[in-house]
């Protein structure tokens, strides 16, 4: 069952904060690899921006996190469009829930709501990273991530490190599609960090990290030293496969020689199906991977069709969430980290202990009021846990196992790298470091500035940034434009090579597109989405700076928040000093938009189900025409355009008496419009 509306007051700026936190977290576990908080906490997070949606459809762009798939794809690898989409599950986290989603299943179905007769496929949900590989007539071409389900970054002789991936099917013609989960085992993560504990390296923060990382390197050779292994349990396009179930899909793979999960079970009914659940949770410890829960799949193929797709999930399948594992352990101290933002972030540091197969020593404390509502003190028996292998969170304190004398935490009230006078805002739980030559801010941005969701700039890590700092050669990242390879060259561990690939790489970013630069400044609530709605919408950087609050309010998907969040920062002396020079070096990208029409000006469209062509071929056309494309249904929209298996959105429409096309009505609008292409 779903969870209701969050409890308070709901207003279009509650509902931009909110999205642009998840979308936040949601780039930090797909893309970045370094999830930041617990599974379950950003669960409830996307279940209360869901519950907001459904209250204030017209609120919603097409850009929600609540609808996306995965995260985008690096400009590192070459980018493949996956034959079929690459979906994600919905989830549920008790059995009441199951029940709601099987009734749910049964109505999709034509069934009574309390039909129990389904016969699922159980199986483990793996936390690795999801793979397409796809084969022509038997022999392999390509593989890929899941990227945004669409579209996936080809990393093929990466993928091929791990045992067991077939590089032909022999006898077999058309186009084929097997799916499955890159992991890296708990025995080799916790060898690969004892290994780089002695050589004083980074260690890795879980093994979907470890894996994730693998798969990323440009050299396969390096993927290989982290000895990868791949579950697999789904085709995409089946041609010429003479499958009926998911059972005789994971069968089939086996008999091909992929390698498949021994955990797998057949069963029948809602308690088989709980139960199954049940005993995947007792033997959680004993996996020899990581997973977080498991996945019920409707076992008949000809099921799976009839049920079909939501805009983002199967409507056959659930992901059943495992229960949250709380252990206590004793906090020993407290540390403030300070961010790009001068934010003082203060992380627990706590007696090392054992949960959910890994070894936690840390968690975040997020702010100087959490720590005082919690009233955590230093030695004090807390109780943690964790989701997904990522840093836990304390949820309360033993209070009956206090120790005699411990006093009340006293947050610094000078920031603790630049010793500057900290300051907090009205209204606002962070506490700040306002001085913006604070060698803790400058390495935060500049890390934030090369990374891969921003200018993408490979070969600048962490020990780099730290003695450019050091040395006193870049200041800010306009300074990295101006370093020489003889300057590169003579940094420890680097040499001429270093230097050269640095150099090219930079080169390279002075030709990414408009919003990696404008998300690479690092405005506050600004992430990816935001930063690619800017650069449709004004397409300079001229014009962006040129933009009042009310104008970046205009642009979909903006709220208050976030148009008097721009405006400040690119109003800020020092902000307007370092695009000045990012220009001057070489840095001043422009967004390629075709010229918009106005033959469908005013008119606003909705796209569901199966399209003949590519949803984003027809979206763009639609636009360049001058039309609005929007996620939801609501009482301003104009036509649905509806292909095979559309879903809720049909029935949305027809209960407002919202025009529907098919394709072939689509296309007569067109015409009568004067609109050519498609």
């Amino acid at each position: 069952m779903s969870q209701p509306a969050p409890e308070v007051q709901v207003t279009l700026d509650r509902y931009q904060a909110l999205r642009a936190e998840v979308e936040y977290h949601a780039r930090a576990y797909h893309e970045r690899d370094a999830p930041e908080i617990p599974d379950d906490v950003y669960d409830r997070m996307v279940r209360d921006l869901r519950a907001i949606e459904e209250a204030h459809p017209e609120w919603v762009g097409e850009d929600t996190p609540t609808q996306a798939v995965g995260g985008a794809p690096s400009s590192t690898f070459q980018p493949v469009n996956h034959p079929t989409p690459m979906t994600s599950l919905d989830n549920v986290f008790d059995d009441e829930e199951l029940a709601g989603w099987q009734e749910k299943l049964a109505r999709a179905l034509n069934l009574p709501p309390d039909y129990d007769g389904f016969t699922y496929t159980g199986e483990l949900k793996i936390d690795g990273l999801s793979v397409n590989l796809y084969y022509v007539d038997g022999v392999l071409q390509w593989a890929a991530t899941r990227g945004n389900g669409v579209t996936g970054e080809m990393v093929t002789e990466q993928v091929l490190t791990v045992p067991g991936i077939p590089r032909e099917l022999p006898g077999l013609t058309g186009e084929l599609e097997v799916r499955g989960e890159v992991y890296m085992s708990r025995a080799e993560f916790a060898a690969y960090n004892a290994r780089a504990e002695e050589l004083g390296l980074p260690l890795l923060k879980n093994p979907r990290n470890g894996a994730a990382g693998a798969l990323r390197q440009k050299d396969p050779e390096v993927t290989r030293t982290r000895n990868l292994r791949a579950l697999f349990y789904a085709l995409g396009k089946r041609e010429g496969v003479p499958v009926r179930s998911q059972a005789e899909v994971l069968a089939w793979l086996e008999g091909q020689g992929f390698p498949v999960s021994r955990y797998s079970e057949k069963v029948t009914g809602l308690e088989a199906a709980a139960d199954y659940h049940r005993r995947m949770t007792a033997q959680r410890a004993s996996f020899e991977f990581d997973a977080d829960g498991t996945v019920l799949k409707l076992d008949p193929l000809n099921l799976q069709a009839e049920a079909g797709f939501t805009s983002r999930a199967p409507r056959w399948a659930i992901a059943y969430k495992f229960p949250v594992e709380e252990v206590e352990t004793v906090l020993e101290s407290i540390t403030i980290n300070v961010g790009r933002t001068g934010k003082l972030a203060p992380l627990a540091h706590l007696s090392p202990r054992l949960i959910e197969g890994s070894t936690v020593s840390k968690a975040t404390l997020h702010n100087e009021d959490y720590i005082r509502d919690m009233d955590l003190r230093i030695g004090d028996t807390v109780v943690v846990r964790k989701s997904g292998g990522v840093i836990p969170q304390i949820m309360r304190v033993v209070l009956e196992k206090r120790p005699e004398g411990a006093q009340p935490y006293a947050f610094p009230t000078h920031c603790p790298e630049c010793g500057h006078e900290a300051v907090r805002a009205e209204g606002d739980a962070n506490t700040y470091c306002p001085n913006p030559a604070c060698p803790a801010q400058s390495f935060e941005r500049l890390r934030y500035f090369v990374s891969r969701g921003a200018m993408d700039v490979r070969g600048i890590g962490e020990k780099l940034i730290e003695q450019l700092l050091a040395v006193g050669l870049v200041k800010d990242a306009a300074d990295l434009y101006i370093l020489n390879a003889e300057q590169l060259a003579a940094l420890e561990r680097s040499g001429e090579k270093k230097a050269s690939n640095i150099l090219a790489q930079l080169e390279a970013s002075k030709t990414r597109p408009l919003w990696r630069l404008i998300n690479a400044l690092g405005i506050s609530h600004v992430g990816e989405r935001n930063a690619q709605a800017l650069a449709r919408a004004f397409g300079t950087l001229d014009a962006l700076l040129a933009a009042t609050p009310e104008q970046i309010e205009d642009v979909p998907g903006m709220g208050g928040i976030l148009a008097q969040s721009v405006t400040a920062a690119l109003a800020d002396e020092n902000m307007r000093d370092l695009i000045r020079r990012l220009r001057e070096y070489g840095l001043n990208p422009v967004e390629e938009t075709a010229p918009r029409g106005d033959a469908l000006a005013g008119l606003s469209f909705v796209l569901t189900g199966s399209l003949s062509r590519p949803r984003e071929e027809v979206k763009a056309q639609l636009e360049a025409a001058g039309g609005r494309v929007t996620g939801s249904v609501t009482k301003k929209t104009s036509y649905l355009v509806a292909g095979e298996e559309a879903g809720s959105k049909l029935d949305r429409a027809r209960e407002l008496g919202i025009a529907v096309l098919d394709e072939a009505g689509l296309a007569a609008l067109l015409a009568e419009r004067g609109v050519v292409g498609g």
